[in-house]
């Protein structure tokens, strides 16, 4: 099992609570698995160092899959008191991804869907009080296995990733951002079949750089990941055209690896029955209906299906797609779509879902920008141009 050295743990825990921009006498939760306990405890001292209030817990990747597998669904469906409780207190959230992924594979689509559905009124109040939240990334041997690569690459593709200074991603982001500004739609191709046009409505644009400054709680852009890099905004939720093609995503219920994915967008939405993939095809047409069925039932308007978030990769560390979100959308080069939910106050969007879902293009993308007065390249095969 790989271990943090002492001084490598304490340069991401420091990195981590500065991330943040927490202030004495505020609330934090820090979550993660066993295998991170270490960091888990490293970032909780860290941040009880600034005077901040910290609860840490942890789960084993056993105790997670006999939750699925014991627990009945009625009782996985029902929103913990306790959960709400913690909701209403918190200031700031801090989720290391450390568990295994290939415990979700064999868990059904029900109990999933039930997980999200008492997940949703905790979402809302942490919504509502603007608490702060960050999901790190963890390497692992069982990470590395699920996505059929070697541990040395995982782990460049998040420490280094992770620990990368912040100006170097906000070089890029200035450019990207300004010419967003001018765009009225948005153009993307590229070389495997992706050709989708977006279109912009003056919505914030937003940078992630791995910092959450004052500036940007002002602006209710509370949220990160680390390892960071990207600049994204939401575009019309009710206008997509064309196709969007993604290598490899991992299901947002089970975890299995959906390759070969071709979005195919008509009217603003996805059409399913064009959509395609060349694996788990099902799998993933189960979990947006599944969604679109919860949905249903809990908001007036149905978005499941529609754009939600424009983003595009800022990150020069990360330069392969593996299949591991956290990684795939910051690697520059790239941009992604997400399905379903915008409507949080950093998005600024009109569409309410139990899902927030990215798909990410691969690396090289064209991304033309359209206004009223002119066109112009913002990148190239996956380089910006100099206008």
């Amino acid at each position: 099992m790989f271990k943090l050295s002492n001084s490598l743990k304490l340069r991401l825990a420091k990195r981590i609570v500065w991330s943040m921009n927490m202030k004495a006498g505020e609330t934090l939760r820090v979550r993660g698995g066993i295998v991170a306990q270490d960091l888990v405890e490293e970032v909780a001292l860290q941040a009880m160092k600034k005077g901040v209030d910290v609860s840490i817990s942890s789960s084993s990747n056993n105790f997670v899959k006999r939750l699925y597998d014991e627990v009945p669904i009625e009782y996985i469906r029902r929103t913990s008191k306790i959960a709400l409780k913690t909701a209403e207190i918190i200031d700031n959230s801090i989720r290391i991804d450390s568990d295994d992924p290939k415990i979700y594979e064999k868990i059904s689509h029900n109990k999933i869907s039930a997980s999200h559905q008492a997940g949703l009124p905790i979402s809302k109040i942490t919504d509502r009080r603007n608490v702060k939240w960050c999901l790190v990334g963890y390497p692992t041997q069982e990470l590395a296995d699920y996505l059929g690569v070697g541990f040395p690459k995982i782990k460049r593709f998040i420490l280094d990733a992770l620990l990368i200074d912040s100006k170097t991603l906000m070089n890029r982001a200035q450019i990207i951002k300004n010419a967003l500004k001018k765009a009225d739609y948005v153009h993307i191709t590229d070389e495997h079949g992706t050709d989708l046009k977006l279109r912009m409505v003056g919505r914030k644009i937003l940078v992630s750089d791995g910092y959450i400054s004052d500036e940007d709680k002002k602006e209710k852009d509370i949220g990160l990941n680390l390892p960071d890099g990207e600049v994204f905004t939401t575009p019309l939720e009710t206008y997509a055209e064309g196709v969007l093609f993604s290598p490899k995503r991992a299901d947002i219920f089970t975890e299995k690896m959906i390759e070969g994915i071709k979005l195919v967008f008509e009217n603003g939405k996805l059409n399913l029955n064009k959509t395609r993939a060349e694996k788990n095809e099902k799998v993933m047409k189960n979990t947006l209906k599944k969604s679109i069925a919860l949905d249903k039932k809990t908001f007036h308007v149905v978005r499941t299906t529609n754009p939600a978030e424009l983003g595009i990769g800022l990150n020069p560390v990360i330069n392969e797609i593996i299949g591991y979100l956290l990684t795939d959308e910051k690697i520059f080069g790239t941009i992604h779509v997400a399905l379903g939910k915008n409507c949080n106050k950093a998005y600024g969007g009109k569409s309410n879902s139990s899902i927030h879902w990215d798909f990410v293009t691969n690396k090289g993308v064209n991304i033309e920008i359209i206004n009223k007065n002119k066109s112009f390249m913002l990148m190239e095969k996956g380089k910006l141009v100099k206008n």
